[in-house]
């Protein structure tokens, strides 16, 4: 597990909620404060679709592109929010890519007081003495933060 900053807020805000860079990415949680606490649960609601679409329907969780619109929507305004809490998850397929061993991957972004803390995380899905997945993913993760061009600096 790694902790880190980001350096430019706002660059870093507008990439998540205007651009694609984190749309692949499953939502497990969005809690947005601003006037009032508005959840966001990342299970996808089947009920919600026709017969003919949920038999498409293969993943769990709803991906930060099905989403994202409809936070901003909350954060859009003439205040910052008291806070934004995500916690992201990295599809199954995807996942395999990370490490051989089966675990779900967890990215969580906090903005708080005008700074973005994003800190990682692993569960295994078998038992394992060893932090290989855990490394992997830190890895993963500050090599995706450097291909979008975020600067981050770790913390101690």
């Amino acid at each position: 597990m790694i902790s880190f900053i980001v350096h430019d807020t706002k660059a870093f805000m507008n990439l998540l909620l205007k651009q694609n860079g984190f749309d692949h990415f499953h939502i497990r949680q969005v809690d947005i404060t601003t006037f009032a606490l508005f959840q966001i649960d990342g299970v996808k609601n089947k009920e919600y679709y026709t017969l003919a679409e949920q038999e498409l329907i293969n993943e769990k969780y709803c991906c930060w592109g099905e989403v994202k619109q409809y936070a901003f929507q909350i954060i859009k305004g003439q205040k910052l929010p008291k806070s934004i809490k995500i916690v992201f998850s990295m599809p199954k397929q995807e996942a395999e890519q990370v490490c051989d061993i089966p675990a779900n991957y967890f990215l969580n972004v906090l903005f708080e007081k005008n700074t973005v803390t994003c800190t990682t995380g692993c569960s295994l899905k078998v038992f394992a003495m060893d932090k290989t997945a855990e490394f992997a993913w830190d890895k993963w993760v500050e090599q995706f933060f450097h291909q979008l061009h975020i600067a981050i600096t770790i913390q101690e």
